[in-house]
């Protein structure tokens, strides 16, 4: 009985103690909101210093996650040729790390290297083409514009009258307006140029950051799940397992193959622009190959500003171009891309717009990339979690039994036979019209 009673003391206690902690947390955070309310400026102004500060982690996290098939392909590679060489294993497999990572290091080098070798030439002889054939255009226009005065007086007796205070105002507005603008320039290049030594910066930790992250990623994995599995019970810790392999899966698919993807359009358009004689093939080709990396509306964000460009240099080839975009586009929609990502995200193309356009929203180019697979992992515990309540409540999970063909006089055992309402009868069924 005394026992009984301890054990109630004890229980009641470790309540209290539970409540008085939450209370607690709701005044901590209560206090947090409202500070945060008050001074959102200094708050953001903050969060933006912190994402400067951390701008290397993200690059070289990001470059470590991109090379990791080819950092693991080649580690394997290294440690099973030279297997056996040193007494111990360890060293077979410090070997095969050291020439994973020179390799690695040596892949993103040359892709980042060659693209911009790529690139310079023919954006060089774009702003050069525009510079000389400038004076060309402006005398084309001054041309059409004497004869256009000539032959309609009245217009020019209207710009007489207009003109006669011109050289006064141009003369107001270069001491207003030129000479302070001038300064802001000078300002705004300086400041480029720091801008630029701080991404050069950058970039060479993100490569030491890279390597370390590829070295070290068995042990910041063990350590997560060491943390994991301290903190939550065994079952709440493998479903967190379960979406840390999930979110892997969809991105990996999704990024790498989008990658993929995008190299193959970048060949196709360079080839077609070639056989169809437009300029810049090089430099359109590169554009719309890594705008491509965005779904759904990759290919045109790349083909507006190279049509611009075409437009300017000759407007018959921007016609030839925008023709040839929407022939690529249907070309990478309907046939390479879902050959290549397959069913990496298990999307439907409006889910993929949404997206896409209130990712980009929000956070702009990377969320136009991004927001696919965040919402792929979110739609597909949102679909969990719905068929989960629907078997409990033994009712049917396909979609298709939920439509209604009913106003359009259409059975749906005719559209899609009665074969899989029978499986979903039966309890068969794997929701695999979800997408619909």
């Amino acid at each position: 009985m005394n026992q009984t009673n301890r054990n109630n003391k004890l229980s009641m206690k470790n309540k209290y103690v539970r409540e008085g902690l939450m209370f607690f947390a709701v005044g901590c955070a209560l206090i947090l909101t409202y500070y945060v309310v008050n001074n959102f400026r200094a708050v953001s102004e903050g969060f933006a210093r912190m994402n400067d500060i951390l701008m290397p982690f993200y690059i070289g996290i990001v470059m470590a996650y991109l090379l990791c098939p080819v950092y693991n392909g080649t580690t394997k590679l290294i440690y099973r040729v030279n297997k056996g060489r040193f007494k111990k294993p360890a060293n077979d497999l410090k070997l095969a790390r050291i020439v994973a990572t020179v390799i690695s290091l040596t892949v993103l080098i040359v892709v980042v290297g060659g693209c911009i070798m790529l690139i310079l030439p023919d954006l060089w002889e774009s702003i050069m083409g525009l510079i000389q054939g400038l004076p060309d255009t402006m005398n084309s226009f001054i041309k059409w514009l004497r004869a256009n005065l000539e032959s309609n007086p009245e217009i020019m007796e209207f710009l007489a009258g207009k003109l006669d205070g011109l050289a006064d105002t141009v003369l107001v507005w270069a001491q207003e307006k030129m000479v302070p603008g001038a300064e802001a320039v000078l300002n705004n290049v300086s400041v480029g140029v720091i801008g630029t030594v701080g991404v050069v910066f950058d970039f060479f930790v993100a490569l030491i950051i890279c390597v370390y992250v590829l070295n070290s990623k068995e042990i910041f994995i063990a350590q997560s799940r060491k943390l994991i599995l301290a903190v939550f019970k065994t079952e709440r810790a493998e479903k967190i397992f379960e979406l840390g392999r999930l979110t892997n899966e969809t991105f990996g698919g999704f990024i790498n193959g989008k990658i993929i993807d995008s190299m193959i359009i970048g060949i196709i358009c360079f080839i077609a622009m070639n056989l169809l004689g437009l300029p810049l093939p090089m430099l359109v080709s590169v554009v719309v190959g890594v705008t491509n990396i965005i779904p759904f509306f990759g290919p045109f964000i790349g083909a507006v500003p190279s049509g611009i460009i075409l437009l300017i240099i000759e407007p018959m080839s921007a016609v030839k171009f925008a023709v040839m975009v929407l022939v690529l586009q249907q070309v990478d929609g309907n046939i390479i891309g879902p050959k290549i990502l397959g069913k990496s995200t298990k999307l439907a193309s409006f889910w993929v717009m949404f997206a896409i356009i209130v990712s980009g929203g929000l956070f702009g180019f990377v969320g136009m990339v991004l927001g696919v697979p965040v919402f792929a992992v979110l739609y597909t515990y949102i679909r969990r979690a719905v068929n989960g309540r629907l078997r409990e409540k033994a009712m049917p999970t396909d979609t298709l039994l939920y439509e209604d063909f009913g106003k359009y006089n259409i059975e749906k055992e005719d559209l899609f036979g009665k074969e899989r309402f029978n499986k979903e009868a039966d309890g068969d069924s794997d929701g695999s019209s979800e997408q619909r």
